[in-house]
Protein backbone atom coordinates (compact mmCIF):
# COMPACT_ATOMS: atom_id res chain seq x y z
CA UNK A 1 0.00 0.00 0.00
CA UNK A 2 2.77 2.71 1.22
CA UNK A 3 4.22 1.60 -2.30
CA UNK A 4 1.48 2.48 -4.06
CA UNK A 5 1.09 5.63 -2.46
CA UNK A 6 4.64 7.01 -2.78
CA UNK A 7 3.84 6.14 -6.62
CA UNK A 8 0.98 8.87 -6.21
CA UNK A 9 2.66 11.21 -4.51
CA UNK A 10 5.47 11.08 -7.71
CA UNK A 11 3.20 10.89 -10.22
CA UNK A 12 1.57 14.17 -8.55
CA UNK A 13 4.88 15.75 -8.35
CA UNK A 14 5.69 14.69 -11.93
CA UNK A 15 2.23 16.05 -13.29
CA UNK A 16 1.51 19.45 -11.01
CA UNK A 17 5.40 20.33 -9.92
CA UNK A 18 5.80 22.97 -6.80
CA UNK A 19 1.93 22.44 -6.43
CA UNK A 20 1.94 18.71 -6.33
CA UNK A 21 4.88 18.85 -3.42
CA UNK A 22 2.18 21.80 -1.32
CA UNK A 23 -0.01 19.19 -1.30
CA UNK A 24 2.26 16.08 -0.04
CA UNK A 25 3.79 17.98 2.29
CA UNK A 26 0.43 19.52 3.34
CA UNK A 27 -0.82 15.95 3.84
CA UNK A 28 2.03 14.51 5.32
CA UNK A 29 1.90 16.66 8.38
CA UNK A 30 -1.28 15.52 9.19
CA UNK A 31 -2.28 12.35 8.22
CA UNK A 32 -0.54 11.05 4.81
CA UNK A 33 2.05 8.45 5.54
CA UNK A 34 4.83 9.32 2.83
CA UNK A 35 7.57 12.26 3.66
CA UNK A 36 7.90 15.12 0.74
CA UNK A 37 11.92 14.27 0.96
CA UNK A 38 11.59 12.05 -1.75
CA UNK A 39 9.50 14.10 -4.04
CA UNK A 40 11.94 17.39 -3.01
CA UNK A 41 15.05 15.24 -4.51
CA UNK A 42 12.82 13.75 -7.77
CA UNK A 43 12.25 17.75 -8.24
CA UNK A 44 15.51 19.24 -7.52
CA UNK A 45 17.10 16.18 -9.29
CA UNK A 46 17.72 16.48 -13.34
CA UNK A 47 15.55 16.29 -15.70
CA UNK A 48 13.32 18.51 -13.68
CA UNK A 49 16.28 20.60 -12.09
CA UNK A 50 13.99 22.84 -9.84
CA UNK A 51 15.42 25.57 -7.49
CA UNK A 52 15.82 23.93 -4.44
CA UNK A 53 15.31 27.45 -2.58
CA UNK A 54 11.80 27.46 -3.95
CA UNK A 55 11.79 23.80 -3.73
CA UNK A 56 12.39 24.13 0.04
CA UNK A 57 10.14 27.46 0.51
CA UNK A 58 7.48 25.99 -1.16
CA UNK A 59 7.70 22.40 1.35
CA UNK A 60 7.76 24.24 4.16
CA UNK A 61 5.10 26.26 3.93
CA UNK A 62 3.09 23.23 3.08
CA UNK A 63 4.20 21.25 5.81
CA UNK A 64 3.72 23.91 8.63
CA UNK A 65 0.25 24.57 6.96
CA UNK A 66 -0.69 21.21 7.03
CA UNK A 67 0.57 20.96 11.03
CA UNK A 68 -1.86 23.67 11.96
CA UNK A 69 -4.60 21.95 10.38
CA UNK A 70 -3.45 18.80 12.65
CA UNK A 71 -2.71 21.30 15.80
CA UNK A 72 -6.68 21.95 15.18
CA UNK A 73 -7.55 18.38 14.58
CA UNK A 74 -6.20 17.39 17.29
CA UNK A 75 -7.58 20.62 19.95
CA UNK A 76 -11.27 19.84 18.22
CA UNK A 77 -10.74 16.13 18.23
CA UNK A 78 -9.16 15.95 21.93
CA UNK A 79 -7.76 12.90 23.21
CA UNK A 80 -10.07 9.88 21.87
CA UNK A 81 -8.95 11.34 18.22
CA UNK A 82 -5.10 10.79 19.38
CA UNK A 83 -5.66 7.30 20.41
CA UNK A 84 -7.99 6.18 16.99
CA UNK A 85 -5.52 7.48 14.91
CA UNK A 86 -1.91 5.88 16.44
CA UNK A 87 -1.11 3.23 18.56
CA UNK A 88 -1.49 3.57 22.12
CA UNK A 89 2.22 2.92 23.08
CA UNK A 90 3.36 5.62 20.46
CA UNK A 91 0.57 8.28 22.21
CA UNK A 92 2.59 7.53 25.57
CA UNK A 93 5.86 7.65 24.18
CA UNK A 94 4.90 11.08 22.50
CA UNK A 95 3.36 12.35 25.95
CA UNK A 96 6.27 11.98 27.81
CA UNK A 97 8.24 13.78 25.27
CA UNK A 98 5.99 16.34 25.87
CA UNK A 99 6.44 15.79 29.63
CA UNK A 100 10.01 16.30 29.19
CA UNK A 101 10.88 18.84 26.66
CA UNK A 102 7.29 20.99 25.66
CA UNK A 103 8.00 22.69 22.62
CA UNK A 104 11.59 21.06 21.97
CA UNK A 105 9.85 17.82 21.59
CA UNK A 106 7.93 19.26 18.28
CA UNK A 107 11.17 20.90 17.01
CA UNK A 108 13.32 17.58 17.02
CA UNK A 109 10.11 15.86 15.24
CA UNK A 110 9.98 18.69 12.73
CA UNK A 111 13.55 17.79 12.06
CA UNK A 112 14.00 14.23 12.14
CA UNK A 113 12.81 11.15 10.86
CA UNK A 114 10.08 11.01 13.97
CA UNK A 115 6.25 10.65 12.09
CA UNK A 116 5.74 14.73 12.59
CA UNK A 117 2.02 14.09 12.13
CA UNK A 118 1.78 12.63 15.95
CA UNK A 119 3.29 15.15 16.84
CA UNK A 120 1.05 17.90 15.62
CA UNK A 121 -2.31 16.28 16.19
CA UNK A 122 -0.69 15.48 20.05
CA UNK A 123 0.13 19.50 20.15
CA UNK A 124 -3.56 20.17 19.59
CA UNK A 125 -4.51 17.50 22.12
CA UNK A 126 -1.81 18.82 24.78
CA UNK A 127 -2.76 22.17 24.28
CA UNK A 128 0.87 23.63 22.87
CA UNK A 129 0.65 27.15 22.61
CA UNK A 130 -0.40 27.53 18.54
CA UNK A 131 2.58 30.07 17.84
CA UNK A 132 5.36 28.46 20.16
CA UNK A 133 4.27 25.48 17.92
CA UNK A 134 4.10 26.90 14.48
CA UNK A 135 7.69 28.73 15.49
CA UNK A 136 9.22 25.34 15.84
CA UNK A 137 7.36 23.48 12.91
CA UNK A 138 8.74 26.32 11.30
CA UNK A 139 12.28 26.09 11.88
CA UNK A 140 12.15 22.54 12.44
CA UNK A 141 10.65 21.87 8.96
CA UNK A 142 12.50 24.39 7.39
CA UNK A 143 16.01 23.38 8.08
CA UNK A 144 15.28 19.78 6.96
CA UNK A 145 13.45 20.50 4.17
CA UNK A 146 16.05 22.71 2.69
CA UNK A 147 19.04 20.95 3.74
CA UNK A 148 17.45 18.26 1.48
CA UNK A 149 16.57 20.27 -0.95
CA UNK A 150 20.67 21.78 -1.17
CA UNK A 151 22.19 18.50 -0.42
CA UNK A 152 20.32 17.11 -3.73
CA UNK A 153 21.59 19.98 -5.56
CA UNK A 154 24.88 20.11 -4.33
CA UNK A 155 25.73 16.38 -4.72
CA UNK A 156 23.09 14.84 -6.58
CA UNK A 157 22.02 10.78 -6.52
CA UNK A 158 24.82 10.30 -3.38
CA UNK A 159 22.15 11.97 -1.21
CA UNK A 160 19.22 9.62 -1.97
CA UNK A 161 20.95 5.92 -0.33
CA UNK A 162 22.60 8.38 2.44
CA UNK A 163 19.69 10.69 3.16
CA UNK A 164 18.30 7.76 5.70
CA UNK A 165 21.60 7.59 7.54
CA UNK A 166 22.16 11.37 7.80
CA UNK A 167 18.93 11.75 9.25
CA UNK A 168 19.50 9.03 12.16
CA UNK A 169 22.88 10.68 12.60
CA UNK A 170 21.36 14.00 13.19
CA UNK A 171 18.53 12.44 15.20
CA UNK A 172 20.97 10.79 17.23
CA UNK A 173 23.14 14.42 17.61
CA UNK A 174 19.82 16.40 18.58
CA UNK A 175 19.42 13.68 21.10
CA UNK A 176 22.39 13.75 22.88
CA UNK A 177 22.09 17.63 22.98
CA UNK A 178 18.93 18.22 24.38
CA UNK A 179 19.64 15.24 26.50
CA UNK A 180 22.56 17.67 27.70
CA UNK A 181 20.91 20.33 28.18
CA UNK A 182 18.16 18.85 30.13
CA UNK A 183 21.07 17.70 32.75
CA UNK A 184 22.21 20.89 33.02
CA UNK A 185 18.82 22.87 33.56
CA UNK A 186 17.93 19.91 36.11
CA UNK A 187 21.58 20.95 37.76
CA UNK A 188 20.63 24.87 37.29
CA UNK A 189 17.54 24.68 39.39
CA UNK A 190 19.30 22.23 42.13
CA UNK A 191 21.55 25.08 42.80
CA UNK A 192 19.15 27.45 43.10
CA UNK A 193 17.31 26.05 45.24
CA UNK A 194 20.01 24.94 47.67
CA UNK A 195 20.71 28.92 47.95
CA UNK A 196 17.37 29.62 48.83
CA UNK A 197 17.22 27.08 51.04
CA UNK A 198 20.84 28.04 52.67
CA UNK A 199 19.94 31.80 52.87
Amino acid sequence: MLEGLKAWALELVKSYGQFGLFVVAFAESSFFPIPPDVLIIALVLPPTDANPFITGLVCTVGSVSGAIAGWLIGRWGGRPILDRLFHPEKVQQVEKLYDRYGVSAVLIAAFTPIPYKVFTIASGVFRLNIISFTVASVIGRGMRFFLVAYLTKWFGGWVIQRLDKAMLAVLVVVGVALGAYWIYRKRQNKLVKDKIAGS
